[in-house]
């Protein structure tokens, strides 16, 4: 991925009540990404390791689309990163446990691929990716929440 100011991109960091490990359940089972990330219809994967890919179905503002998510980092309980081979869209995630918790640290964003992604990452990018990666934040706490209350 280039790294310049024309590929949009937002942050966020947050505090989750939650082990670590608990968090890295929900976002390296990557065939349970549609019961809590925002905008992630359905994922099919046949074993996550770097390097791989899978087959991903994704609400965009286009409307549903597949496309071919590629693992970049798979550090276990610790960073998790992904690229869309189709979009050039991104996602990072880190983790560091705390007292009592995990601290999380988020990217999203697009390094376009094609001209309607460029037309659509210089109109709408960052916010788009801002209302994402704050939804997604949203979803991991609830998501760790109801794990750590459930039987």
């Amino acid at each position: 991925m280039r790294d310049n100011a024309s590929v949009s991109r937002a942050r966020k960091q947050a505090f989750i009540e939650a082990p670590a490990e608990r968090i890295w359940e929900l976002l390296a089972d990557v065939e349970r990404h549609s019961e809590w990330w925002p905008r992630v219809v359905d994922v099919e994967c046949e074993g996550l390791e770097e390097g791989c890919t899978y087959r991903e179905v994704v609400e965009t503002p286009f409307g549903n689309a597949e496309m071919t998510p590629q693992v970049d980092t798979l550090e276990d309980c610790k960073a998790l990163s992904i690229h869309c081979l189709n979009t050039g869209a991104f996602v990072r995630f880190g983790l560091t446990e705390a007292q009592d918790g995990t601290f999380v640290e988020g990217e999203m964003g697009m390094d376009p691929r094609g001209l309607r992604n460029h037309v659509f990452d210089a109109v709408a990018g960052r916010r788009y990716f801002s209302s994402w990666i704050a939804q997604t934040f949203a979803a991991l706490e609830r998501a760790a929440s109801a794990e750590r209350s459930a039987p």
